[in-house]
């Protein structure tokens, strides 16, 4: 069984994914991760060196990799930009969106350096994620079978509702 984990950079996907899957004592996969170990280098700088094309491209791979694994698998934010992804996640998986509002994501990056995207935008972290979030909550919403939504949550509540809908 798989279990995808959708949503803003900042939602929870990654930390809560993997409490979860340890809890759960399933495996757990990250496409992030996938990408730089297949590339050699961090999100951050491939984005930088080769843009978001490129990195999009190798995400693609990452998630048809991932799509025959079993375990919870945390997504890349943009991941649902791509319809082939969307196809991968829709097949039959539970799709999670976990949702953080504006206020929440921006306290959750404000310290953050190396997110793409946000390190090369030339707006503010504000004006990024309120277009990025225009841009894909009905991506998210669409693909997703489940919602949970993490503001002011701790890490291990959201992991305690992943772990839930897992069970379920």
């Amino acid at each position: 069984m798989r279990l995808w984990l959708v949503g803003m950079m900042g939602s929870g996907k990654t930390t809560a994914g993997a409490l979860a899957a340890a809890h759960l004592e399933v495996p757990f996969h990250d496409t992030d991760d996938f990408v730089a170990q297949r590339m050699g280098c961090s999100v951050a700088q491939m984005w930088g060196n080769l843009g978001e094309a490129a990195f999009r491209e190798i995400e693609k791979v990452a998630v048809a990799h991932l799509g025959v694994k079993d375990g919870v698998i945390a997504t890349g934010g943009g991941v649902v930009l791509d319809e082939d992804n969307r196809g991968v996640l829709s097949d039959d998986d539970p799709v999670v969106w976990l949702e953080a509002s504006l206020a929440c994501l921006q306290l959750r990056l404000e310290p953050t350096l190396d997110r793409p995207g946000l390190v090369s935008a030339d707006v503010s972290t504000e004006e990024f994620l309120v277009a990025t979030l225009e841009n894909r909550r009905s991506l998210y919403a669409g693909i997703a079978n489940h919602h949970i939504d993490t503001d002011w949550m701790s890490i291990e509540e959201v992991a305690a509702k992943i772990e839930d809908i897992w069970m379920s």
